[in-house]
C-alpha cells in the first residue's frame, strides 16, 4: 500500500471507489481485504507515522459521567495503525450467549447470530496474527492444544473455563501485532493510505440520504474535498458519533441520527483487581490457571487461561457476563524485559546486568517453555485476581458534542458514561465464585479486595478498559439502532460503520477479534456493491 502525507498529494488522489476514515485494526484491515481489487480504495488516517501530542490533542473529551482511567482523553490513538499502536494483544470471541436477547439485560441481543459472523473469525485471525479464530475458549482448548484434560476438572455449574489468545507480530515474536507497521508490506496497487489527515465534516444531499464527500483537514489546517462512491467510518467508539453528531450543516442532528440514537447507550467494559495471591504459594495455581504455548498452523501462540460466569448463574441471578484470571505483575528487575530488549537489539549494559544475575531463572524459563510449553516463570512483585466485565446498554450512557471545539473547529465529544450496580453485584458475585472454585480444586485462594467481597457497600476500584462500545449499535429497526445487519447507516444508501460502535452488547471478550471479523464480512459486502 502507498503511504501519502495529505500535503504532498493533488486533489486527483482524493478521488475514490471506496473510502475508509481511520487506520486502526477495523480500517486496515477492510482495505487490505479490497487490495488487488478493481476498486479504488482510500484510507484516512488523521496521524502520522508515530504519534505526536499536537494531533493527539484534537481527542480530548469533556468527561461528565462515571470516572475513567483517561478522563480527558479519547481511548486510542491517532496514529498509522490506530488503536493496535498500544494495545495488549489478547483476543477472543464473543460467546453466543452474548448475541442473546437476555430478559434480564435491558436492551440486549444482536439482530445477526453467532452463526453469521463464525465464518469469518478465521479470517480475523489471520490479520490479527492469531494461531485459531474460534474454538478456543472453552474445554475445546484441551484437544486444540493436544494436551489432556486437567484431572481437576472445573464445577461448571457455576463457572466455566475460559481462554484468551494473544496477538503475536509477525515480525517480532515478543510483540503483539502492530497494524501500521505492516502497511507499506502490502503489495496493492489500488489502495492509498494518507496520513496527516483529519476528516471535520461528512458532507450529504439535502434529504440526508447519501454522503456527497468529506472534509477534510491537513497538519496545517488546510481544507482538502474527499469524494468517493462508499464511505466506511472507522474511528472508534467515541469518535465515530462525533463525527456524526458534527455533520450538522444540513440535517441540525447530525447524520444518520433521525432517531436521536447516534452517541447513546456507550458501554467499556470495567476492569480491576479484586484481590491478590502471594507468588510464594502461587505455583501450582498458575501453572494450572496460566499461560499455555500452543503449536497451531502458523507457529506457536500463547493462551491465557482463566474463568467466567455460568450462563446458569446470569440467568438466575440476574448477573451480567464476567470473566476473571490470575494476572502476574512483574517485578522492576524481571529479567525478561531485559532479554527481549537484548534480543531486539535494544538492551543496554542495565539489561545485561539484571539478565546475568537472573540466569537461574531464564534457564527454568527456557526449560518450561520448551518441554512443558507453558508460560516464563517471572519474578514477581504481585499476583492479582483481575476481572472484566460487560455492561448492559442504558441509552442514557452516551456521547454528545460540547460548546468547545478543537483546533479544527470540530465541537469536542462531551462523554457521559454510566456505571450500574448490576456490574457491581456480577463482580462481587463472579470474585466470590473463583476464591471458592480455586479452594475446591485444592489451590490457595485469592484474598478479595475488602470492596469486592460479597455485600460489601465499598466503592468498587473498577475502572474502564479503554473499549469504548455501542455509540452507533446494529439494529434491524433504525429506531433503536443507528446501522443495520450489513453495518450500513440506517437511510443512507453508501456509509458504513467499522468497529465496536455496532456492538449492540459488549460481552466480556476483548473487542478487537470481533471488530476484525465484522471488518472481513462488512469488505465482502462491499465487493458485491460493484
Amino acid at each position: 500500500m502507498r503511504i501519502d502525507d495529505l500535503r504532498e498529494i493533488g486533489d486527483e488522489a482524493l478521488i475514490a471507489d471506496v473510502c475508509v476514515i481511520g487506520s486502526g485494526p477495523a480500517g486496515l484491515t477492510i482495505a487490505t481485504e479490497l487490495a488487488g481489487t478493481a476498486l479504488r480504495v482510500l484510507v484516512l488516517e488523521s496521524g502520522g507515522l508515530r504519534p505526536r501530542e499536537l494531533t493527539g490533542e484534537l481527542g480530548e473529551i469533556e468527561n461528565v459521567g462515571a470516572r475513567r482511567a483517561q478522563p480527558q482523553r479519547v481511548p486510542g490513538d491517532r496514529v498509522l495503525g490506530g488503536s493496535s499502536h498500544t494495545w495488549s494483544g489478547r483476543c477472543a470471541p464473543l460467546d453466543d450467549l452474548d448475541f442473546a436477547h437476555r430478559g434480564w439485560v435491558p436492551h440486549s441481543g444482536w439482530p445477526i447470530t453467532p452463526e453469521t459472523l463464525a465464518p469469518y473469525l478465521a479470517r480475523a485471525a489471520d490479520h490479527l496474527g492469531l494461531g485459531y479464530g474460534a474454538g478456543f475458549t472453552d474445554d475445546a482448548f484441551w484437544k486444540l492444544a493436544g494436551r489432556p484434560h486437567p484431572r481437576d476438572a472445573m464445577d461448571t455449574a457455576n463457572l466455566r473455563p475460559y481462554f484468551w489468545q494473544i496477538s503475536r507480530d509477525p515480525v517480532d515474536p515478543f510483540d503483539c501485532k502492530r497494524f501500521g507497521e505492516h502497511v507499506k508490506d502490502i503489495a496493492a496497487h489500488n489502495v492509498r493510505v494518507v496520513i496527516e489527515a483529519t476528516v471535520t465534516h461528512l458532507t450529504t444531499d439535502r434529504a440526508c440520504t447519501v454522503v456527497e464527500s468529506l472534509e477534510v483537514a491537513d497538519a496545517e489546517q488546510r481544507r482538502r474535498t474527499v469524494r468517493a462512491r462508499w464511505f466506511v467510518l472507522a474511528t472508534g467508539g467515541i469518535e465515530n458519533p462525533r463525527l456524526l453528531l458534527a455533520s450538522n450543516r444540513i440535517q441540525p442532528h447530525g447524520v444518520g441520527n433521525r432517531h436521536d440514537v447516534v452517541g447513546r447507550y456507550l458501554m467499556d467494559h470495567r476492569c480491576g483487581a479484586v484481590g491478590t495471591l502471594d507468588p510464594a504459594i502461587a505455583d501450582g495455581a498458575l501453572t494450572r490457571f496460566g499461560k499455555y504455548v500452543v503449536k497451531t498452523p502458523n507457529g506457536n501462540h500463547t493462551f491465557l487461561h482463566g474463568v467466567a460466569l455460568s450462563r446458569a448463574v446470569q440467568e438466575a441471578e440476574g448477573l451480567l457476563n464476567c470473566a476473571l484470571w490470575l494476572q502476574e505483575v512483574p517485578a522492576e528487575d524481571d529479567p525478561w524485559d531485559s532479554v527481549k530488549q537484548l534480543l531486539r537489539g535494544r538492551g543496554d549494559r542495565h539489561d545485561a546486568r539484571v539478565a546475568l544475575a537472573n540466569s537461574g531463572l531464564l534457564l527454568a524459563g527456557v526449560r518450561r517453555r520448551l518441554i512443558r510449553r507453558t508460560g516464563l516463570p517471572h519474578k514477581l512483585a504481585r499476583i492479582e485476581l483481575r476481572c472484566m466485565v460487560e455492561q448492559a446498554p442504558d441509552p442514557a450512557s452516551r456521547v454528545t458534542l460540547t460548546e468547545r471545539t478543537d483546533r479544527l473547529g470540530v465541537p469536542l465529544a462531551m462523554v457521559d458514561w454510566q456505571v450500574h450496580e448490576q456490574e457491581d453485584r456480577t463482580v462481587r458475585r463472579a470474585s466470590a465464585l473463583a476464591v471458592a472454585e480455586f479452594a475446591r480444586l485444592g489451590y490457595p485462594a485469592p484474598a478479595l479486595h475488602a470492596w469486592a467481597r460479597p455485600g460489601s457497600d465499598l466503592p468498587p476500584e473498577l475502572t474502564d478498559w479503554a473499549h469504548p462500545t455501542g455509540t452507533t449499535r446494529m439494529s434491524a429497526d433504525p429506531r433503536s439502532g443507528v446501522v443495520d445487519t450489513d453495518c450500513r447507516v440506517h437511510g443512507i444508501a453508501n456509509l458504513f460503520i467499522a468497529g465496536s460502535s455496532v456492538f449492540p452488547t459488549t460481552g466480556h471478550a476483548n473487542p478487537t477479534l470481533t471488530i476484525v471479523a465484522l471488518a472481513v464480512r462488512l469488505a465482502d459486502f462491499v465487493r458485491t456493491l460493484t
